[in-house]
């Protein structure tokens, strides 16, 4: 091997060790603490992009068991030269009280509105930790890139819920719902159809003599048809919330 072509060689692997250093720089994550997180995600669409939240806390007094509100801080960045191309926040974004902000999940699904437009998503959690009214949800924000900005065109879909009341001696009764979100073939000004399913399971122990019983029903799936109104995509009521 000639010493050009091993010259070569070198400036090419350092290279590929400095893009790589870069992409990693754009995409560094922190665990949730209870008042701060990181997440990132390279966008499978777009490889050069990552995406990347952030959520702080900013208590509502000086107890911090009274709960607070989260901010979030969400951007795409370029994914080998750490440059920031587009950001959005929200102060106030996510409330924490009694029921609880525990973490975030960039979803970057197939969110394909139209030919040339592909949203992603954030999985937001929240929870209340309790073995007798145990309770749970997921939130679902889709976002869109136009340009030089970043908006939310879906915000508040609860796609999960767990909730129950549950007593020592193992009666009790609880829900989960679980919602699973489709591209639909029909369109509301210019954005295709968001379809929603809706599963639904009821639980339920009883005690009988000495032996505790479990049974589950499932209930008749649902889909309901969102459309885009021009800036959002609209929630009915039952589908958010708490």
């Amino acid at each position: 091997m000639s010493t050009n072509t091993r010259w070569l060689g070198s400036i090419f692997a350092f290279s590929l060790l400095i893009l790589t250093a870069q992409a990693q720089a754009a995409c560094d994550e922190l665990p949730f603490d209870g008042h701060s997180l990181a997440r990132c995600k390279v966008w499978p669409a777009f490889k050069d992009q990552t995406i990347a939240a952030k959520s702080t806390f900013t208590p509502a007094s000086d107890d911090v068991n009274d709960g607070g509100m989260f901010d979030l801080e969400l951007s795409i960045v370029n994914s080998t030269n750490d440059q920031t191309l587009v950001t959005y926040r929200k102060n106030e974004a996510y409330n924490s009280d009694a029921i609880g902000f525990e973490g975030l999940v960039i979803d970057t699904a197939r969110y394909k509105l139209a030919p040339d437009v592909r949203a992603f998503g954030l999985r937001s959690d929240f929870g209340h930790r309790s073995s007798t009214m145990p309770y749970s949800k997921t939130d679902l924000a889709l976002y869109l890139r136009e340009g030089e900005t970043l908006r939310p065109v879906l915000e508040g879909l609860v796609v999960s819920k767990n909730t129950g009341e549950w007593m020592g001696d193992c009666t009790g009764q609880g829900t989960d719902i679980r919602r699973t979100v489709d591209i639909g073939k029909s369109s509301h000004n210019g954005f295709a159809d968001l379809i929603v399913t809706t599963s639904t399971t009821l639980m339920k122990s009883i005690k009988s003599g000495e032996e505790c019983g479990d049974k589950t029903t499932d209930l008749k799936k649902i889909q309901i048809t969102l459309g885009y109104d021009g800036k959002q995509y609209v929630i009915p009521e039952e589908l958010k919330g708490y």
